[in-house]
């Protein structure tokens, strides 16, 4: 989230006295660890968005995500199988890299490279297109931005594919304050805390469907 460095120190202080229960997550995947999400097999989300898909995901469940990465194997250890679009080409092999070397065969990978920071052109991408026609319990509006937000549009086509009874997740959602007004949900909540691997405190959106 935007402000100074004290700024975002107090926030993170705040937020562990009113949520004393992510201090050891927080200082372990933070801290004392020197890894990344991928290797934790981690979604890069707030802490308390993660508890709340520990409780929703189901075995027959189908997630489809905009952006890979440790989020990848915590979806594709949970449910029936996972569909995941990746624009950057070493990432979609470091995350193929971590499936293979984990034996992992219910998740689709595809690559649709796209250059974000000259987003003309994002609403006919093959990125923006790469979701099958089917709808799904989960989708995840997360992967690469740069200078002009593209989340929002992908929002709009993860409408089109959630399921009924599904959920939209949008990560870093305190970028996109008009999702929370502009959707089709039911309703949603926000999941404000920290994370892990991130030095301050975010916020993921899930919006029901």
């Amino acid at each position: 989230m935007n402000g100074t460095v004290p700024t975002k120190v107090a926030r993170v202080v705040t937020s562990l006295l009113l949520h004393p229960r992510y201090i050891s997550r927080c200082l372990v995947h933070n801290l004392l660890q020197d890894t990344s999400p991928l290797e934790l097999e981690l979604p890069w989300f707030s802490y308390a968005a993660i508890d709340f898909l520990q409780h929703f995901l189901q075995p027959h469940m189908t997630v489809a995500e905009y952006g890979s990465g440790g989020s990848t194997l915590f979806f594709a250890r949970r449910v029936q199988g996972v569909f995941c679009v990746e624009d950057n080409p070493e990432w979609f092999e470091a995350v193929s890299g971590k499936l293979r070397a984990n034996g992992i065969d219910n998740v689709t990978l595809r690559l649709c490279p796209f250059d974000f920071k000259n987003p003309a052109g994002f609403e006919s991408s093959g990125y923006l297109r790469a979701l099958p026609d089917e709808r799904f319990d989960v989708v995840v509006v997360d992967g690469s931005e740069e200078w002009t937000p593209v989340r929002p549009v992908c929002f709009e086509m993860a409408e089109k594919r959630v399921k009924r009874g599904g959920i939209v997740m949008v990560d870093d959602s305190w970028r996109y304050p008009v999702l929370r007004r502009n959707n089709h949900a039911s309703g949603f909540r926000v999941f404000k805390s920290v994370g892990p691997c991130r030095p301050g405190v975010t916020t993921t959106d899930v919006f029901f469907y």
